[in-house]
């Protein structure tokens, strides 16, 4: 019987956008979250325009900083799907290849009884 080799690793997990977002947001900037900016315009109703600038900026900054971290994560799940891909693509063609064995070694055995 043809050993089948372990399969492969399980496909990374790809979370929803939302998801995604919330997730690199919540460590820069938790207001700008989607649920936390529901309520922002309740939260700053009296900000001064001053104090709207500095905010702004702020936001800003933490959508800069959440582009980046998005490329980031963008070219390490692409790492994750192309190391998955080659994996399952290997174990596919090991696994197809053993089975071809036997049929080939079924169809020789068959040839050599005929012969004899």
């Amino acid at each position: 019987m043809p050993l089948v080799p372990p399969a492969p690793p399980v496909p990374p997990k790809i979370p929803t956008g939302r998801e995604l977002y919330d997730a690199i947001m919540g460590h820069i900037e938790p207001e700008l979250t989607t649920d936390a900016a529901k309520t922002l315009d309740d939260k700053y109703k009296n900000e001064t325009p001053e104090q709207r600038v500095v905010r702004t900026k702020r936001y800003d900054l933490a959508f800069e900083r959440y582009e980046e971290a998005y490329r980031e994560y963008i070219a390490t799940l692409d790492a994750q799907v192309t190391r998955y891909r080659r994996a399952a693509f290997a174990h596919t063609e090991s696994r197809d290849r053993d089975a071809e064995k036997g049929v080939l070694g079924r169809i020789g055995t068959f040839f050599q009884q005929a012969a004899a």
